[in-house]
């Protein structure tokens, strides 16, 4: 059994409750609504009253919040969850508490800022990703916990960014708005690394167990050397993209990502499905390759297309459907037909279509402002609906939500 069909199987058996008995639950739960809520608000502030938020430009909080709130939460309760499967009830479990204690770090991030002082609020804000770093490293002692290790790398890197993002973003100068710039560029290739490294493994066994026997010969390629060099040149697109993302050598090494990374999802076979939640992990990693293709285009010499199309093809493209996507398949049981499952397929739906809308909208300056809107509305709406479908059984509702 993989670490993820185990950390979906793993026994419900904790004494803290439905919300807290399994790792990736409140901060699904959590991930979701924020997502859900935090958008709207950007788009308030952007398009009737620009105002600081949290010592910030409102522009500089929602890249914050988006790339070092709402990802992290998603990577704690992925990465926790199969760092603790099959551990059961004994020395290697993550007691109830220990969530419990996680998740009012991360409420604290997200709220406390916006109404201490700024040293205080940014203090707060970078103790979340370094305590889930800290239990990783804890959980990662034992065989079961051997996809933790991503996190012993990824959560304090977001925590040093997070807490620069913050600094660079108080003042007001050309140089601290590169900087800023470039640290939400980081943190989203974080995001985008962690696509690549797990995705590159999630996606071809859900992809295979999705195709059953069916499929004959005809099943995804097992991972092998070839997807190594897609994640070496996945990483090096991405480091020049940060670094120089006009720069034409990002035009060549995110444009040979773009190509090897497609040819790797080829290899999943992708085509072959019809289960909308399985097809999904397929669409957040093409998103992927989208925004790499973005990269390269808007860093050729001509400038093909405006660099905020790549930003938002990784954010809300890539990250934001991916996301979604895995959530989903850990956290509910989305059978066609059932009314959880009718919700889940269509929150994928809408959060495609509100990063598609996204994306358009710096191609169409006439349109920008509604494109942005309903963009934002689109994938604002999705979460939402995610939110929904989980919180059910608290309120008695039918489809089958995982008891894990």
């Amino acid at each position: 059994m993989s670490a993820f069909s185990a950390a979906v199987a793993a026994g419900p058996g904790r004494r803290s409750g439905w919300f807290l008995a399994a790792p990736f639950r409140p901060f699904f739960i959590g991930a979701s609504l924020f997502a859900a809520s935090a958008v709207p608000v950007w788009l308030w502030l952007y398009l009737i009253e620009p105002v600081e938020v949290a010592g910030m430009p409102a522009l500089a909080w929602h890249a914050h919040e988006m790339v070092f709130g709402y990802l992290p939460a998603v990577m704690a309760g992925y990465l926790l969850s199969l760092a603790g499967a099959g551990t059961g009830e004994g020395e290697g479990a993550l007691p109830g508490r220990s969530i419990a204690l996680l998740f009012f770090l991360w409420i604290a991030g997200r709220l406390l800022p916006l109404v201490v002082p700024f040293a205080v609020g940014t203090a707060v804000d970078v103790l979340f990703p370094l305590a889930v770093a800290g239990v990783l490293l804890k959980l990662s002692r034992f065989p079961s916990a051997k996809q933790s290790k991503h996190g012993l790398v990824l959560f304090p890197l977001l925590a040093a960014a997070s807490l620069a993002h913050r600094v660079f973003a108080l003042g007001d100068g050309a140089a601290d708005y590169e900087m800023v710039a470039l640290l939400s560029r980081l943190g989203i290739s974080v995001g985008a690394l962690l696509i690549g490294a797990v995705g590159g493994r999630l996606v071809p066994e859900l992809t295979r167990l999705a195709l059953g026997d069916e499929a004959g010969e005809r099943v995804p390629e097992p991972y092998r050397r070839f997807d190594l060099i897609a994640l070496l040149s996945l990483s090096a697109g991405l480091v020049a993209w940060v670094l120089v993302p006009s720069h034409p050598l990002t035009f060549v090494l995110a444009g040979m990502a773009a190509l090897i990374n497609l040819a790797r999802l080829v290899r999943w076979r992708g085509f072959l499905l019809g289960d909308l939640p399985t097809l999904a992990l397929h669409g957040g990693y093409l998103w992927l390759i989208a925004g790499l293709c973005l990269a390269a285009l808007a860093a050729s010499p001509a400038s093909l297309v405006p660099a905020d199309a790549a930003l938002h093809a990784l954010s809300a493209g890539a990250i934001g459907t991916m996301t979604l996507a895995v959530m989903a398949r850990l956290a509910v049981s989305a059978e066609p037909g059932r009314l959880v499952g009718k919700a889940v397929r269509l929150a994928i739906v809408l959060v495609h279509a509100g990063a598609l809308l996204r994306v358009a909208a710096p191609f169409v300056v006439d349109l920008y402002r509604p494109l942005l809107a309903g963009g934002g509305t689109f994938w604002s709406a999705a979460f939402f609906l995610f939110f929904v479908v989980q919180i059910m059984p608290l309120f008695g509702g039918r489809g089958r939500i995982r008891e894990t």
